[in-house]
């Protein structure tokens, strides 16, 4: 656990070999808890670091997902049973998926499955499932523009940060002037806990991401938390934000001049990879959220046009227009 502000507090895990890294937010008169992880770190890690912190947890005022991912929704059950009376909430436009694992996997994980042959399997589908918890309702969803209260002078806002997700959500602290920014931003990658890119970025709808990095360029803050890079402080914000969205730029690039010819998305994601970064190429395939966001933009666009090829199984590929 890492005291940002006074009551402002990093309560510290693991994902992956990638770093998790949940805000904990405690007022004088509620406290909030951003994301939950997955189905067993409200034991491992949240619940003893928020009392570490010096917090009640079975006191905790509000749950927030910021967005539908494993490590983020996946503990919700368990993180309810430490604090039930918690108001637990998330994006309107997430709130369908964010009920539990199987509605995770329908909706986010498992959409690339029929055209395209994409799907976590094995091993790592076990994982996954094991790490996925029962389901929980979610009691309240936001669009953006909320406050609340937590302290007599102490007031933040939701800000809707969509790119990542539909209805990924941030908390504004302007007391702090801090944004606590879940997964709104990338970079050009997800490090590791021992160095070194773990993951590739993961946006999925591209203008939405842009105008999210526009966005938070734009704020009056002096310090940013992201869920799994280091803390940005002063220019560092800007320059994080700079990465980002040239990470978007080069992959529309390359991903245009790949398509001078037909391929798949598979093809795609095996291929650029290599171009794109050095996470370990055993994940190359996560780039899927990415080029399928590139690829829808460019067929709207009319750059990109898309068929159906049926190669012993149906897949649908991609070429310049």
């Amino acid at each position: 656990m890492k005291q940002l502000f006074e009551g402002v507090h990093i309560l510290e895990g693991e994902i992956g070999g990638r770093p998790l890294q949940l805000i904990y937010l405690q007022g004088a008169t509620a406290s909030l808890l951003m994301d939950t992880g997955c189905a067993h770190d409200p034991a491992k890690f949240i619940a003893p670091q928020i009392a570490e912190a010096g917090g009640e947890v079975s006191s905790l005022t509000w749950i927030l997902n910021t967005h539908p991912d494993l490590d983020h929704i996946c503990g919700n059950h368990e993180m309810k049973r430490f604090a039930p009376h918690a108001i637990l909430g998330c994006g309107d436009a997430d709130r369908h998926i964010c009920q539990g694992i199987d509605t995770l996997m329908q909706y986010r994980y498992d959409v690339y499955k029929n055209d395209h042959g994409i799907a976590y399997e094995g091993d790592t589908l076990e994982w996954i499932r094991a790490e996925g918890g029962k389901p929980e309702a979610i009691d309240v969803t936001f669009r953006g523009g909320e406050h609340i209260r937590l302290g007599p002078e102490w007031e933040v806002e939701l800000l809707a940060v969509p790119g990542h997700a539909e209805g990924h959500l941030a908390v504004y602290d302007p007391l702090h002037q801090a944004l606590y920014g879940g997964d709104a931003i990338h970079g050009s990658g997800n490090p590791g806990r021992a160095g070194g890119v773990k993951l590739c970025p993961t946006y999925e709808n591209v203008d939405e991401y842009l105008g999210t990095i526009d966005r938070i360029e734009g704020l009056p803050i002096t310090t940013y938390v992201g869920c799994h890079w280091p803390v940005k402080r002063g220019a560092e914000i800007a320059e994080f934000c700079r990465e980002s969205r040239d990470f978007v730029q080069t992959t529309e690039r390359v991903l245009l001049d790949r398509l001078t010819r037909p391929h798949t998305l598979r093809e795609l994601c095996t291929i650029l990879g290599r171009e794109l970064g050095e996470w370990p190429r055993e994940t190359d395939l996560e780039l899927v959220y990415v080029l399928n966001g590139h690829l829808r933009r460019m067929c709207e666009r009319g750059m990109v046009s898309s068929q159906m090829r049926n190669n012993g199984r149906p897949v649908r590929e991609f070429v310049r227009s």
